[in-house]
Parts: structure tokens; C-alpha cells; sequence
């Protein structure tokens, strides 16, 4: 390895030729003369294909779930299956992915600007809509990468992603009790958020949220998100962020240095990672939770699709300043509805 690979900035472009589709099974591949990418399908057996992403290296991984999508960095990402569960864990990071809520997965060459090219592999759930997407950086082992396609590879297939349909909804329309609600709330935090409340079963998150009573949880503005965020870049504030879709849980540390706006939102930008805010915000809704933690009061932002589907966490990571959390905690009180 270059003994200055590791102070090299994080990049996702290569020169056209990098990749060389000869050596990973060209017959297989799928063209788009129109813009000039490519594509094939991999096979999709996860149990091999998962573990040997770790041997690509770097990878930036962005994960969409409507109104908030977030990218970071893995390095290493070494996935390992989860005991009496479809799930597979990267115990480094903690990025899980639900191998049973996977619809196929491709590799994809993509040409940029000036000569240059991208290359990931695209996930996809089963309703065919992309929940991850793992791009190869300049830190990859571009050998690896084109030994795992083609390995992987397989002639394209239109039923991709099954059955209309085939992804199994999770029902929860249970009435949650209030009372139950609150006797299992100290254990919430100890939990990965999902779109359940854990213990209740049948019972959303989102509408626990709303009977736990205002010592715990409360409304605020959707609209106050976008300011709190900003607020808290310009402050320096560390995060702690959380983004989960159908078949992905992605988490990422980050403090932000700036922001930039674009035609689906606002992204923020800190060394290796992403948060962007999307349009879909304006549907969404955004509640604060509230905790004891050694008896320190802690709060965090949830944020929801119109669905009441839990799709992003957000809180102050525990290197955070007093001051960070007397300004995080006062925005999320002064937003309530």
C-alpha cells in the first residue's frame, strides 16, 4: 500500500480504463450507449458476496430513506451474520443489513466529467426501490472489487426483485397503552430504532411516541429541523446519526463544517460522511425523545415518513460540550408544536 494512501482524500472518481470489464465476465454485462454506463447483475448469494466486501477496502456507503439520506465511509466493512436472524452486522461500524429484505444487487460503471468514471454496487430491496449503495473510492482494492463481480456475476434476469409485492409489511396497528408505553421506556434507548415499539407487539414507535406523555416525547415542527441542523454545524456540534430504510440500518458520527444546497435539499458535509436533508422533509414529521443517562437528561431528534415509518435518528455524540447540548436541548423544546 502507498504510505500516503491513508492521508488521501476520500474520492469517487477514477480515470476512464480503470475498471477493466474484460476481466469481469464481459458477455454478462448490460450497456446504456445513450449515457455511457453499464451494469450486471450478481448473483445475489449473500452469504459469500456479503463477507467479501471487506476485501474491497474503503467503501462510501449512502443509504436513502425518503426525506434523509446519509453516506459514510467504511473502512474494512467485514460483515458477519447474525445468529438466529436473516440480519448481517459490520461489528466496526455498525451498518446491519436484513440479507431477507434484499431484492438483488448490481455493479454499475458510471461515466463522470472530464474522462473519469464511478463504480458501485447498487443494492436493491424487493419492492426493486435502491437501499444501499457502496461506492468504490480511491482507497478501494479496485482488484477485489473486480474479482467479486466476477465471481458474482450472472446473466440479467427481469424478476430481479420477485413477486410484486413480495416484500411482507409489517403490521402495526395495535392501540398502544400509555401506561405500558412508559414502563418500558427506560429500556428504549438500549434499542436500534425501528418503525416498532419493542416490547409491544403489533404497536408503531411513532404513535407510542405519541401517548408516552411530554416528559418523554413531543411533536415539533418539521420546518424547525432544517435550522437546528444548521445550528448545530455552525457550532461545531458532533452527531450521532442513525438512517434506516427496508433493508439497511446505516449509523454515522459526523460534525458537520458546512452545507450546500441542490435540487432534491440540503446536504452537510463533514471529512467522511454526508447527511442530507431531502424535500420530502415538508411530509415528514419530527418528534424529541427524551432520556435519563446516568442522570443526565438526553435528547434526541426521530424523524418519520407520512407513512409513520421510522426513518432517521439524530442526537449529540457523547464527546459533545455542555454548550452543544444546552443549544440542542433549547431548540428541541422551543420547536414544539
Amino acid at each position: 500500500m502507498d504510505p500516503s494512501h491513508s492521508s488521501r482524500r476520500i474520492a469517487f472518481s477514477f480515470t476512464l480504463g480503470t475498471f477493466d470489464i474484460e476481466r469481469m465476465n464481459p458477455d454478462l454485462w448490460s450497456y446504456d450507449d445513450e449515457c455511457g454506463s453499464a451494469y450486471v447483475q450478481l448473483d445475489g448469494c449473500w452469504s459469500r458476496l456479503l463477507p467479501a466486501l471487506g476485501k474491497i477496502g474503503w467503501l462510501m456507503a449512502c443509504a436513502p430513506s425518503s426525506p434523509v439520506t446519509a453516506a459514510v465511509a467504511l473502512k474494512e466493512a467485514r460483515f458477519g451474520p447474525v445468529p438466529d436472524s436473516h440480519d448481517w452486522v459490520c461489528l466496526e461500524t455498525g451498518v446491519e443489513i436484513c440479507a431477507a429484505k434484499l431484492g438483488g444487487v448490481l455493479a454499475t460503471l458510471e461515466p463522470l466529467e472530464g474522462a473519469q468514471q464511478s463504480a458501485a454496487l447498487q443494492f436493491f430491496d424487493l419492492n426493486g426501490e435502491g437501499c444501499l449503495k457502496l461506492l468504490i473510492t480511491n482507497r478501494s482494492d479496485v482488484t477485489a472489487f473486480q474479482h467479486l463481480v466476477r465471481r458474482h456475476a450472472m446473466a440479467h434476469h427481469l424478476s430481479l426483485f420477485g413477486p410484486a409485492g413480495s416484500a411482507a409489511a409489517l403490521v402495526l396497528g395495535t392501540e398502544p397503552d400509555a401506561q405500558a408505553v412508559r414502563s418500558l421506556w427506560g429500556g428504549l434507548r438500549r434499542t436500534l430504532p425501528t418503525s416498532a415499539f419493542p416490547g409491544l407487539e403489533g404497536v408503531s414507535r411513532r404513535r407510542a411516541l405519541g401517548v408516552a406523555g411530554p416528559q418523554h416525547a413531543w411533536q415539533i415542527r418539521e420546518t424547525a429541523v432544517m435550522p437546528l441542523i444548521r445550528a448545530m454545524t455552525l457550532a461545531d456540534a458532533p452527531l450521532g446519526i442513525g438512517v434506516r430504510n427496508e433493508a439497511v440500518f446505516l449509523p454515522a458520527g459526523m460534525c458537520p463544517t458546512h452545507w450546500a444546497d441542490c435540487c432534491c435539499g440540503t446536504t452537510f458535509f463533514a471529512g467522511t460522511s454526508q447527511l442530507t436533508l431531502r424535500q420530502e422533509l415538508s411530509q415528514a414529521q419530527a418528534w424529541a425523545t427524551r432520556f435519563e443517562v446516568r442522570g443526565r437528561e438526553s435528547l434526541c431528534l426521530e424523524i418519520y415518513d407520512y407513512g409513520g415509518n421510522f426513518r432517521a435518528g439524530l442526537g449529540l455524540c457523547p464527546e459533545a460540550a455542555p454548550t452543544h447540548h444546552i443549544q440542542w436541548n433549547h431548540w428541541l423544546r422551543e420547536a414544539a408544536c
